[in-house]
């Protein structure tokens, strides 16, 4: 069985156990672009054309729950590490 606390016999720590895909920083890679782009748009939206109050409001509901979405993803990534 493997001890994260002990060291190895070569006197150096063992490596971090790497993840079995790429699919964690995918997804967060995902959520921080459709936040910045549903954050610009909510933005360009008020500035520019006072009428479009339902993109604004949709857009800045993507925002939120992409927000959300950064922080689970990152409390359950702690929880595994």
């Amino acid at each position: 069985m493997n001890d994260s606390h002990r060291f190895a016999p070569s006197g150096r720590p063992p490596a971090p156990a790497s993840r079995r895909d790429g699919r964690g920083i995918a997804v967060r890679a995902l959520l921080w672009l459709v936040l910045i782009v549903s954050a610009a748009v909510n933005i360009a939206g008020n500035l520019f054309d006072r009428t479009s109050t339902p993109v604004g409001l949709g857009a800045g509901i993507i925002a939120v729950g992409c927000i959300a979405g950064l922080i689970s993803h990152h409390v359950v990534a702690r929880r595994r590490a």
